[in-house]
């Protein structure tokens, strides 16, 4: 949250910002700073197969902001600076374009998906179709990585969409990219910030 909050500061370029959550852990370490409005979720929008963009749908309707530019950063992204939302930004007006996200260049791609049941017990057919989209993309594609969204609510509520293909692209390092899924995530992160000293 610190790292979120002093992004936000850095980028000198949002006016007003909301921490939506039901964690009470992240309400109560909200308070520490003033920048911050929590917006509570209702229970129906705090469950496993509550999608994003039904929680933004509702702080926007919640917050009378359907007229506004809405920059979405996730507290996932502690590598994300002030510089790179500002650059998205930039971006977006020089391009004319409604939307914009962060990406990272598609590294070496996945092994192409296996099986055929549920069993679990065995590695099973190959994909085949899978595997050749995959390699015609090798080195051609952008990740988006989850660290800037940017969008115009009345689009948004008009599409449901977050970005298209004409969205403005920032581009981000690998490392800088990294996204916290999972508990061992938070450790590779401490690793990269003590190595990089950020």
């Amino acid at each position: 949250m610190q790292r979120t909050v002093e992004s936000i500061r850095d980028s000198g370029a949002i006016a007003r910002t909301i921490l939506t959550t039901d964690d009470e852990k992240l309400v109560e370490s909200a308070e520490r700073y003033p920048l911050l409005k929590c917006d509570r979720r209702p229970v129906d929008l705090a469950q496993d197969q509550s999608s994003t963009e039904d929680v933004i749908r509702y702080v926007i309707k919640e917050n009378n902001l359907e007229e506004n530019t809405i920059v979405l950063l996730q507290l996932t992204s502690p590598f994300r600076t002030g510089a790179d939302i500002k650059d998205l930004l930039r971006k977006m007006e020089n391009m004319g374009t409604h939307s914009g996200v962060s990406v990272c260049r598609w590294r070496a791609p996945p092994s192409p998906p296996f099986g055929t049941t549920d069993a679990q017990g065995s590695l099973g057919m190959r994909h085949q179709e899978h595997e050749t989209a995959m390699r015609q993309h090798h080195d051609t594609a952008w990740a988006v990585n989850g660290a800037i969204y940017i969008f115009s609510a009345k689009s948004f509520l008009e599409t449901g969409k977050l970005y298209d293909e004409g969205a403005a692209i920032h581009v981000m390092g690998g490392w800088r990219s990294l996204d916290l899924d999972y508990e061992d995530d938070v450790l590779v992160a401490d690793a990269i910030a003590s190595y990089y000293e950020v």
